[in-house]
């Protein structure tokens, strides 16, 4: 009688076992990645990735993204979820651009590739040249590579005017001529030389003191008329 009671309430029994809590990775917080033992700097690069609107969709695409090895992606595979997730994706939400004549350098550090050195870089040459004037000045930044100026256009362009105050090209000095960006004092003196012998310069006669030189031109008339 007894057995029979005992049996009854084996039989009646529910033995709860918690599952293990699984993580999709597009959705990771900074406490769970701690908890699961990813990386500060390889959850950084996955979050860049993410805020660009982008998705990962396997495990080999979470770890090209992260950037993590591949013993560590072997002991986080149980705990990732990312089945059917591909059919999920949602389009990538419209970027709505800023000023890059006006942001701040730590607005800048949003684009993946510009950290706090870069980005004052940046906004320092914005500086020298007294805003940007067109986008391909961007790629004279010192160590700003061509791959991170597209993904700095992705979110940025320039939307006010830089502020530039020209000179005219007819009667500036040499100092004030020297002082100006892509030009420098022996240029200054080239411009002042063709003016005195041939008794005035024009924008136009430039090409005639820079022969060959389209690019510098084109920048130089950026603070002349």
């Amino acid at each position: 009688m007894y057995q029979r009671k005992l049996d009854s309430i084996r039989v009646n029994q529910v033995v709860l076992v918690q599952p293990k809590p699984t993580y999709n990775p597009n959705y990771l917080s900074d406490y769970n990645a701690y908890r699961l033992g990813i990386p500060v700097k390889a959850f950084d690069r996955l979050q860049h990735y993410r805020a660009a609107g982008n998705y990962v969709n396997s495990l080999s695409e979470f770890q090209l993204q992260s950037g993590i090895s591949d013993s560590l992606l072997k002991r986080l595979a149980p705990a990732l979820r990312l089945s059917n997730f591909r059919s999920q994706t949602k389009k990538k939400a419209t970027i709505v651009k800023q000023d890059l004549n006006a942001v701040d350098a730590t607005a800048l550090e949003i684009v993946s590739g510009i950290g706090p050195t870069l980005s004052k870089r940046i906004v320092n040459y914005r500086t020298y040249l007294s805003g940007f004037s067109i986008p391909d000045q961007c790629y004279e930044v010192y160590g700003l590579d061509s791959t991170v100026v597209a993904r700095l256009f992705e979110r940025f362009e320039i939307q006010s005017s830089p502020k530039i105050e020209r000179l005219n090209i007819e009667t500036a000095s040499l100092n004030q001529l020297a002082k100006l960006p892509y030009l420098t004092r022996e240029d200054a003196r080239k411009i002042i030389a063709y003016r005195t012998k041939n008794k005035g310069i024009s924008l136009l006669l430039l090409s005639e003191v820079f022969v060959d030189s389209p690019n510098k031109i084109e920048r130089i008339k950026l603070y002349l008329y």
